[in-house]
Parts: structure tokens; sequence; C-alpha cells
């Protein structure tokens, strides 16, 4: 494959201690069958030898190393380094199908009035001892999917339904690069959720179109960022933001309830305070279930458990 640095399409992969994905899912974008593709990869302080490995086995990747910052500083250093017209991301553990980049180039080619195109995926989760199973039946379900077919549900002016749920994977999209000269980087201040939060600030400048056919995988384990939790309710902190810069309505007017969007925010975070509860973090526990009853505070559950969490805080707590 040549690599050329007037490149068409823009790859960037953020890797972590990927060592053991980070080869096919290169391969998974050399397979696309692209000339005019910059891969770039950017090692975010990984200690496993990703980086390494990268250098070694694909010495025609764009390799970036940098200290470790997280997704959104890495996605960052790739796109002040992408020389295409067209952007993609595919995180180190994922995967793309064939086909993927023909059929969304191909759409945006088609619609000039679309900046940025997402499609469908499927998970994969390891068998017992950790492989992953065939893809035959996922390769099998796209393939009877045409690859132009949208999903009229979530295609257009898509704010006000982002609002309610991400339906936008980053390792699906493909967007123009005017669209990063009008809504910037990655938001650094957010350690999960940035991607969200772009997917948010692209929704408000161009209508977004959602391929149906599966065209990417996203395989589950116990190392990835979303498995590991945060103590902080990234994704209600996103949508509390973006609330309070836009509103519930979507450009063209469509909109949401509030109550639909502060209720998700309540979700938010009694998830997380749950999880906080289980792992015996009460005093992070409690500041979730205070922020989801302050969203709606009909909710017993959530009020029976910052009960439970309170009385398990030490008594110095208690009396600051």
């Amino acid at each position: 494959m040549s690599i050329v640095s007037d490149a068409r399409v823009s790859v960037i992969i953020p890797a972590f201690n990927a060592r053991p994905f980070i080869g096919e899912a290169i391969r998974s974008v050399e397979d696309q069958g692209f000339d005019e593709l910059q891969i770039i990869v950017v090692d975010d302080g990984s200690t496993d030898g990703t980086g390494d490995y990268v250098a070694i086995h694909y010495p025609s990747v764009h390799l970036i190393r940098k200290r470790n910052g997280g997704a959104a500083t890495a996605r960052n250093a790739g796109l002040v380094h992408a020389t295409g017209d067209y952007i993609a991301f595919l995180d180190a553990d994922d995967l793309w199908l064939p086909g993927k980049l023909k059929a969304q180039l191909a759409h945006l080619e088609t619609h000039p009035e679309i900046q940025l195109v997402c499609s469908g995926f499927e998970r994969l989760e390891p068998n017992q001892d950790g492989t992953f199973p065939s893809l035959e039946p996922i390769l099998e379900k796209a393939d009877s999917i045409p690859s132009n077919l949208l999903n009229p549900d979530f295609s257009g002016w898509i704010y006000h339904k982002l609002l309610i749920n991400c339906e936008v994977w980053t390792s699906t999209v493909v967007f123009r690069r005017k669209l990063m000269d009008s809504i910037g980087f990655f938001d650094e201040s957010l350690r999960l959720g940035q991607d969200y939060d772009y997917w948010l600030r692209a929704s408000r400048s161009t209508q977004i179109h959602f391929l149906l056919r599966p065209m990417a995988i996203y395989r589950q384990h116990s190392h990835s960022a979303t498995a590991k939790g945060a103590p902080v309710s990234y994704g209600a902190l996103v949508l509390t933001n973006a609330i309070q810069r836009w509103g519930y309505e979507s450009p063209d007017g469509q909109k949401v309830p509030a109550l639909k969007v502060r209720d998700r925010i309540a979700s938010i975070h009694f998830t997380l305070g749950y999880r906080h509860y289980m792992t015996q973090q009460y005093h992070l526990a409690v500041k979730d279930f205070v922020s989801s009853i302050f969203q709606y505070p009909l909710q017993p559950k959530a009020w029976v458990y910052l009960a439970l969490a309170t009385l398990k805080l030490p008594a110095s707590t208690m009396r600051g």
C-alpha cells in the first residue's frame, strides 16, 4: 500500500496498551483496498510495547508517540497530522468490516450537503478462553443489508435525538475535513465522553446520515476504558453542557421534552452512583445519587440508595 502526503482519507487510531489488538485493527483498514490512505496510530503512552510493535510490523503507518493523556488528546494529536480530505477514526481494539470506506465515501460524494456519515456496528464478546469468535455470522448479516440503506430514524438533523441516545459510534464515523475546521478539536478536559460531545457539536453544524449496514466491530473486553468506569459522570456532564449551550432543539426546530432528557441524565448519575456504592466508594455514590435526584426527584430507589450510602460514610465526613 502506498501512503502519500496528500492522502484522500486520514484514519486516526488512538492506542493505549493495545498491542494484542492493534495489528488486526490496522489490517482491517489496509484491507479496505484504498491506495490513498494515511493511517495514523497515536501511541498514548503505552507501557506494553504498542508503539514499538507498530513501528516494526507496520512501517508505512504514521506513528505518533506521546505521554498518556486520554483518548481526546490522542485523537487531537492525530487530527493535527491528518492531511486527508476525509477523516475517520478507529479504536485500536476494534475492526472495520470490508467495504466500509467505499460505501461511506460514495455516500458523501453523492450527498454533498452531508458532512458526516456513520453506520451500524456489531458487538463481539470474547470466548471463555479470551479469544474472539469467528466473524462469519457478522459478515453474513452485513452482506444482507444494502450498503447505501439509510436508517430513517437517525438521519438528518439529529441533535435532539442524540440527547436521548448517542447512536453515533466513533469507529464508524467518516467526515469531511471542513467539519473539523468548523467545530474544532476534541475537548481534552473530558477523560471519557469526548466523542459524544464531538458528535453533539457536529450535529449543530450538519445533518448526519446513518447507514444501516454494520461496518465495524466493537470488541468488548475488560481492559477497555468504558469497562473500567470513571469517578465522574462524563455522559451527564456532556449532556448538561449541551443543554446549557443549545437547549433541547435541533437546528431545524425538532426537539425532545426536557423531562425526557433530565430523566436520562438522572439515569446516568444513578448507574454510576450504584457502581460506586457496590465498590464501596460511598462518598462518590452519595454525590451521584444526589445529582440523580436533583434531575428527577421521583425515584424511590435513588432515595433509598442515597440513605444507605450516607449511613456508610465515616462519622468525620458526616460532621464535615
